[in-house]
């Protein structure tokens, strides 16, 4: 019952990030910047929201050194950054897919190397 009310905070910390780097990215890419960074800058909007909420509302752990959580969330949330970016990139080159649609492939990649890496490594509950 804790799992899945965790897995629920977790995807809506999740909606609300992507909601935010979607935007962002939507903005970046409408007024001309190329995909990659467009994707890139609104990778690292949600990324702060997913770091403060993953925190203090998902995984709530009890103790928790932050110079550690930090460096570890910004390497897996930086291997899921460079995941999505990688993803995006190529499907833009490689098929005739939507904008919006190749970014949703890369946002999945992203969602589940995040929580898998949030809840073993960054905020388990002996962080």
């Amino acid at each position: 019952k804790e799992l899945l009310k965790e897995v629920n905070r977790f995807i809506f910390v999740g909606i609300g990030s992507n909601i935010l780097n979607f935007i962002l990215y939507v903005f970046l890419y409408k007024i001309g910047l190329v995909i990659w960074i467009a994707s890139a800058a609104g990778y690292i909007v949600g990324l702060v929201n997913s770091f403060y909420f993953g925190k203090n509302w998902v995984f709530n752990p009890k103790k928790v050194v932050y110079s550690k959580a930090i460096i570890k969330f910004i390497i897996i949330y930086g291997v899921g950054g460079v995941g999505m970016v990688l993803i995006i990139n190529f499907l833009d080159n490689k098929t005739l897919l939507d904008f919006r649609v190749i970014w949703f492939f890369g946002a999945l990649f992203a969602f589940i190397n995040n929580y898998i890496g949030s809840k073993i490594f960054v905020f388990s509950r002996g962080s």
